[in-house]
């Protein structure tokens, strides 16, 4: 089988829960013997540059998505998201359409929202199975974003975003062959939209040499990318809410953060015992290095993938209810559970008083990950589900 990854940013380097979504994803199926190729759109933000593993071929296109305030004024005068807008380019047409001439693939792929502007014209130039896999529901984070800004302007453009946004999203899930869902509540969403099949298939993780270290609790950790406002914001609250309690408790507890570009964090995340170590080369080497994994988050969609690779490497977790929303985890034995301030600090007390309790949480969540978020396991599936699609489709 010869399938086509149409991505919206490079997988690799894998510096975000949406980069090694689409790059585990890629190897697991070139490992199951699947024809990969992987095209991207490379931009400022995300531009790429990262090798990707033998058998998978690669390559991305650049594309400017930087946002502009007039071109965002204008945005109001046409039908398309400003996110989605900033997206589409007509050269990327060009390449999209050679490349499916070119290679004739069984399957294309559409990988996150950004490349969902190309669907007509891949439509118009490819008569096979069109996937989009949905990583998130886009458009409620940006209701979040709505929700949380006080110029009244701006949160009434970015409700405005938001709506379109929603529509652009369920036009995809009716027009494409099927769906495959990051997570139950965002396949959810897409079942509610369409008729055409929706698989569930999470992050497969390679799950093999066991890890290092029993889980401790000796400091609190942090990674993820600040430059997506969820991580920011719940970091944030973290800090003004929860942060001063367990310093009053723990006067020489240090909380470490890093993710890229957490280096420009500013004052508002600066206090007693905060540490910014900045973009990390190895995630997996950080978080060992560090003891409980803390995930704040207060909005968002899909799953976080920082939770998946903790549980994989058996780390004590406390995350709040949004943080693991689609994961299936038993809250008290996989991980613990914390939405208001108070249980926060419960939560953080519990671990750093109890090492019994944090190896016991650790060692629940690998098993947890070995049986859930296999990546031999997930691969499987999702080439069964393109077989199925590709059959009826015969």
């Amino acid at each position: 089988m010869n399938v086509l990854i149409f991505c919206h940013k490079p997988p690799w380097p894998m510096v975000d829960g949406g980069t090694v979504a689409s790059a585990r994803m890629a190897e697991g199926l070139a490992a199951q013997g699947v024809n990969v190729e992987v095209l991207a759109l490379a931009t400022p933000k995300h531009p790429g540059g990262g090798q990707c593993p033998v058998g998978v071929r690669f390559e991305t296109v650049d594309v400017d998505t930087r946002p502009r305030v007039p071109a965002a004024l204008l945005n109001l005068l046409r039908p398309r998201s400003y996110q989605l807008q900033r997206f589409f380019n007509l050269r990327v047409v060009e390449i999209v359409t050679d490349r499916l001439r070119e290679s004739r693939p069984d399957v294309v792929q559409l990988d996150g929202v950004g490349v969902l502007p190309y669907l007509g014209a891949i439509r118009k130039a490819f008569d096979g199975i069109v996937i989009y896999r949905a990583q998130n529901v886009e458009h409620r984070i940006t209701e979040g974003r709505a929700s949380g800004r006080g110029a009244f302007l701006v949160s009434r453009w970015l409700r405005l975003q938001a709506t379109r946004l929603e529509k652009e999203e369920a036009i995809a899930c009716r027009e494409v062959d099927g769906v495959v869902a990051i997570s139950e509540p965002v396949a959810a969403w897409c079942r509610g939209r369409t008729r055409r099949p929706v698989a569930v298939i999470g992050v497969g993780l390679p799950i093999t040499a066991n890890p290092t270290a029993t889980a401790t609790a000796q400091d609190l950790v942090h990674l993820g990318a600040m430059d997506w406002s969820p991580n920011r914001e719940g970091v944030a609250w973290f800090v003004r809410e929860v942060w001063p309690e367990l310093r009053r408790r723990y006067p020489a507890l240090e909380f470490h953060m890093a993710g890229r570009c957490s280096e420009g964090l500013d004052a508002g995340f600066s206090a007693p015992g905060i540490v910014v170590d900045g973009e990390v080369a190895d995630a997996a080497a950080y978080l060992e290095s560090h003891g409980l994994l803390v995930v704040p988050l207060l909005s968002g969609s899909g799953i976080r993938v920082k939770i998946v690779e903790g549980m994989a490497l058996a780390k004590a977790i406390v995350a709040s209810p949004v943080a693991v929303e689609g994961l299936g985890v038993d809250a008290g034995r996989h991980l613990l559970v914390a939405e208001d301030p108070q249980q926060w600090v419960e939560a953080i007390d519990s671990c750093l008083s109890d090492p019994q309790l944090v190896a016991a949480l650790g060692a629940e969540a690998r098993s947890f990950v070995q049986e859930h978020f296999s990546l031999s396991e997930l691969s499987r599936d999702l080439e069964n589900f393109y077989n199925a699609l590709t059959q009826s489709n015969a």
